[in-house]
């Protein structure tokens, strides 16, 4: 007997017109997802049930002989080790397709890699990352994590060439970001948090109505511009956390061996990217709470802890 059909498990529909008529498979796919995260969102209740594994904010795992409908995961890898009879979704994750695991649908990913790409039967894509990946043998991996490697030294490279402009003309802008990271940074983090959740929800929103389609366009590329912003800001309170008392007055050098360290926290599995994820969440909190303006918001604390920042000091 076919298994029963669940409230999450057509994530390409039969027709499509709009998308047919551009004849974009990647659009397909990507209006595909969104409705995998509309359908999802109001029904997560019934979505971890025995045939459909929906995780929010941690990884799925599909283990050796396990056979499940859709295996999604919202914030967390999808680890493929048994059968997927749907579709294998991951947003701000990769997909890993091990040895003796399938996925007969497909397999989306947002932020991440689509790894042993040979094992998915419908179509591997990849928005923001990589759906090339097949194994290579032993050194596989190596070489999987030498190319990723590669990829987040290049962008935190640009993301320090961020930094100077907000050292320059954004300087007090900048002040109030640090000011507010530094005195409420728990506070700070729960507002970045909930601002991603927020974004996520207003594009798929947005991207399921023709007329939203523009101001989901906008906001998906607004997003990625304000976390850079939030992570150079927080890459300069890291650099002047640093015990180095030389560091006092750097600003530079602080930015720099700020972007060091989230740099190495990128290469670093699991803990490195929790990391990456608490300290974007804490530089966009603080974009939100100060409006990006010159004055940090009225109700911080009054303590502006042990850091080397001129806020801080202050």
């Amino acid at each position: 007997m076919p298994p029963p059909a669940t409230a999450v498990a057509v994530l390409v529909p039969d027709e499509e017109p709009p998308l047919e008529a551009a004849g974009d498979g990647c659009v397909k796919k990507l209006w595909s997802a969104l409705c995998v995260l509309t359908l999802l969102v109001p029904a997560v209740a019934l979505a971890d049930g025995p045939r459909d594994r929906v995780r929010f904010g941690e990884d799925v795992h599909v283990g050796a002989g396990e056979v499940v409908n859709d295996a999604v995961s919202f914030g967390g890898d999808v680890v493929v080790e048994g059968e997927v009879l749907g579709d294998a979704v991951s947003f701000g994750g990769g997909v890993d397709l091990r040895e003796g695991g399938a996925v007969r649908g497909d397999t989306v990913t947002f932020g991440g890699d689509v790894r042993g790409a040979q094992r998915a039967e419908g179509d591997a894509v990849s928005f923001g990352g990589d759906a090339s990946h097949v194994d290579a043998g032993p050194l596989g991996g190596f070489w999987d994590w030498l190319g990723e490697s590669v990829r987040s030294f290049v962008a935190h490279v640009l993301l320090f060439l961020l930094g100077p402009l907000l050292l320059g003309p954004f300087r007090e802008r900048l002040r109030a970001m640090q000011a507010t990271m530094i005195t409420d940074g728990l506070k700070t983090a729960g507002t970045g948090l909930l601002g991603y959740v927020i974004a996520g929800v207003a594009i798929v929103v947005l991207a399921i109505t023709i007329v939203g389609i523009p101001a989901a366009v906008v906001l998906g590329l607004a997003l990625p511009v304000a976390t850079y912003v939030g992570l150079a800001a927080a890459a300069t309170v890291i650099g002047a956390a640093l015990p180095f008392e030389g560091l006092r007055g750097q600003e530079v050098l602080q930015l720099a061996l700020g972007v060091g360290v989230l740099y190495v926290a990128s290469i670093v599995p699991t803990v490195g990217s929790l990391a990456t994820i608490a300290f974007a969440c804490l530089g966009l909190g603080a974009l939100i709470r100060t409006r990006f303006r010159t004055e940090p918001p009225a109700d911080l604390p009054a303590s502006g802890g042990p850091y080397r920042t001129q806020a801080a000091d202050a």
